[in-house]
């Protein structure tokens, strides 16, 4: 095959990865981008909707943002940014239980990042009754969001066998297709590796697909 042909073929199997999963942009701008003391004092870096600079759960002063983020959830009580932020400050101070109501509350909102983060409450049974299941559910939304966490769990708890009692699979398409997306997205050295590592265990499952 010379090279002209193989770059064709490998563009179109690009595009009939691609076409294995319909993604969508979230609209952040429905709810008030304003920065509040609640995002200074507990933004997630990887939250896709933040406004602020991230907090670590280290450098976090956790009653502090409990009390900004209630304050600014009164506020503007629809927002999921805010409701996900307070549920991550008190997540952070062991105090899952309370958290879980504004984590809830964001995952209402499709807020991608909860979506993530609420599946993997259900991978793991911590504040709520495991479901693995329910987790195969919430990282589908989020990765239709390009929610890169989940663009890349999905194919390798997949490949794992950990959704196999959840309805219909991922098929190679797909799992392509999130991880090419990942890749698409994020410039991170170690994730890209971990990417080509997925995207080659796909190839050597479904060698003919």
């Amino acid at each position: 095959m010379n090279r002209r042909a193989f770059y064709t073929l490998a563009a179109l199997l690009w595009c009939a990865a691609s076409s294995a999963v319909e993604f969508e942009d979230y609209d952040y701008s429905r709810f008030s981008q304003e920065v509040t003391e609640c995002d200074r004092l507990a933004s997630h870096g990887r939250d896709p909707g933040h406004v602020a600079p991230a907090v670590s759960s280290s450098g976090m002063d956790k009653v502090a943002a409990i009390a900004a983020c209630h304050e600014a959830v009164l506020k503007d009580p629809d927002n999921p940014r805010l409701n996900y932020q307070l549920g991550r400050a008190y997540g952070y101070s062991g105090r899952g239980e309370e958290a879980m109501p504004y984590r809830l509350e964001a995952l209402d909102a499709d807020y991608p990042q909860s979506l993530f983060v609420i599946g993997y409450l259900y991978s793991v049974g911590r504040t709520i009754e495991p479901d693995i299941c329910k987790t195969y559910e919430l990282w589908q939304r989020a990765a239709r969001y390009r929610r890169l966490a989940a663009l890349v769990a999905l194919p390798r708890q997949s490949l794992r066998g950990d959704f196999a009692a959840c309805g219909p699979e991922l098929t190679p398409e797909a799992m392509r297709a999130y991880l090419n997306e990942a890749k698409a997205l994020s410039n991170d050295y170690y994730v890209g590796m971990l990417v080509d590592d997925l995207l080659e265990a796909v190839d050597a499952e479904y060698p003919a697909s």
